[in-house]
């Protein structure tokens, strides 16, 4: 890659293998995470989905109060030493039996956002407990992180997901529909927990210097607060569904999340993992860190933007497939939701921007203003109902994309026209393949007989092809560059370097 310092062949070669185990893992996690309220969608209905969803938005944001942002001072910091690891652990468990006790004792009021139901407070309340848990995690992962082994780190990650998916899904069958959540979460928790334990190599002492807690929090409050805002932002769409329109139709836009957005975005953490420690070692080379970030970007929207158009041109398929015919109305709500997750793809990058710079202060103010756009756009919408709710957010989300964009790039010296270049044959490729697609499944009348696993199969094998011949024909370079890269992610998962940084 241009323009890297001297130790970029080696970062390089830990950025493939790491991209190979992130990409196992996650494509694990989202399975769990799309398993869970499948199950529950089959066995109950969109009002027990719309719990189930407020249930997972509580726990989303609650997840950055508890490592108070120290994961993001661990992967920065220049020298670690026992003393500061160890206080960073005493302050992760501090945080994580605040907040459980914080959750046990507001679950009734939460639970006032769907109506009071008994079943949510329970669930709350185990979430509760489930969040001390994850606190023992989070010193333990970011060193795996910071030394790019992400191979000990996904396996953890991907046998919790086994166990998770299996508990809830036990769960859900047994008639505890939302307890499936929690069930799940705890599973999950329990088996990745002690495997990090096992592979982290680093064990806690009792030499806590609260002057090194407190250069951690004072770095880490900071990315806590923004991570907190950020992640409050993206569940505040369901807080406000769920006021304005009820448990039911927040049920069918969790669905609807469920089979596009939220398993894409799952996916998507393979830069938010990769991108925070490879950023992070180029902090003294601005143009490396440059070459790095438009490379990883560009990438990440070849390889996720024609899946959200695949989604998007065979919604009525999938959704029938996955959910039933009684979930039909879910089908133009994943359709409006294609622009909002190809915003995702790029903006979700910018998070790592910030912190690797070391400039936490910006991250919080962008994930401020994204609770207010957030906010606004569900507002604009709402006198429309449902549908029009979903299409604001969807499509005013280019307003949110364009001001953190050229807040990111302006800490990486990275003009604006420079950075959408380097997005127009991605963009121009995913457009071209939607439209390609849609004629080819208008002409041949797919799916008139009936949606079935099969014929869906082969329509995702030929897109493959079919994808990859429309890029090779805009930008034949990019195409051979992509496809070199890909084969050496696979080359260098099997050969196993996972050595430590």
């Amino acid at each position: 890659m241009r323009g890297e310092r001297p130790q970029g062949a080696l970062l390089r070669e830990r950025t493939l293998t790491s991209v190979f185990w992130i990409l196992a893992v996650n494509v694990a996690r989202a399975g769990l995470l799309f398993l869970v309220p499948w199950v529950i969608a089959w066995l109950g209905g969109p009002t027990e989905m719309g719990l189930a969803q407020l249930a997972w938005g509580v726990y989303a944001v609650a997840l950055p109060v508890v490592s108070l942002g120290t994961r993001a001072a661990v992967l920065q910091r220049q020298e670690l030493s026992q003393s500061y690891l160890s206080s960073v652990f005493v302050v992760n468990l501090a945080m994580g039996a605040l907040t459980g006790a914080m959750l046990a004792l507001g679950a009734p009021w939460i639970a006032g956002i769907g109506d009071g139901d008994p079943r949510l407070v329970t669930v709350l309340r185990w979430m509760g407990a489930v969040c001390f848990v994850f606190s023992l995690t989070v010193v333990q992962s970011s060193l795996l992180a910071r030394r790019l082994e992400f191979r000990f780190l996904s396996l953890a990650n991907i046998a919790g997901s086994v166990a998770g998916g299996a508990a809830g899904g036990a769960a859900a069958l047994l008639g505890a529909r939302l307890g499936a959540v929690g069930a799940a979460v705890a599973a999950y928790l329990a088996v990745s927990t002690t495997l990090l334990w096992i592979a982290g190599r680093w064990r806690p002492t009792l030499a806590f210097v609260p002057s090194e807690a407190l250069s951690a929090v004072r770095f880490g409050v900071t990315a806590s607060m923004a991570s907190f805002a950020f992640n409050f932002s993206l569940q505040l769409e369901r807080f406000l569904f769920s006021a304005l329109f009820g448990q039911a139709a927040l049920g069918l836009y969790g669905a609807a999340r469920n089979v596009n957005r939220d398993t894409l975005r799952n996916l998507m953490k393979i830069s938010d993992e990769v991108l925070m420690p490879g950023l992070s070692a180029l902090q003294s080379d601005l143009a490396g860190a440059r070459a790095y970030y438009l490379k990883a970007m560009r990438y990440e929207f070849l390889a996720f933007a024609p899946i959200a158009l695949f989604i998007a041109v065979f919604a009525r398929e999938i959704v029938l497939l996955v959910y039933g015919l009684e979930w039909l109305e879910v089908v133009p709500l994943v359709r409006m939701l294609t622009p909002l997750v190809l915003f995702t793809i790029t903006r979700h990058t910018v998070g790592a921007v910030f912190l690797s710079q070391g400039r936490p202060e910006v991250q919080l103010r962008w994930s401020l203003l994204m609770v207010v756009l957030v906010a606004a756009y569900t507002l604009a919408g709402a006198p429309w109902g449902l549908f029009g709710a979903v299409a604001a957010v969807s499509t005013l989300e280019v307003v949110g994309w364009v001001i953190s964009h050229r807040w990111a790039n302006r800490l990486l010296e990275l003009p604006f026209r420079r950075f959408l270049a380097n997005l127009r044959t991605p963009l121009g490729a995913a457009l071209l393949f939607g439209a390609g697609l849609y004629l080819l499944k208008s002409v041949t009348a797919a799916g008139a007989a009936g949606p079935s696993w099969p014929v869906l199969a082969v329509w995702a094998a030929g897109a493959v092809p079919l994808y990859a011949a429309v890029v090779h024909v805009l930008d034949a370079e990019l195409s051979r560059s992509f496809w070199r890269t890909l084969a050496d992610v696979l080359r260098s998962a099997a050969a196993g370097r996972g050595r430590a940084a």
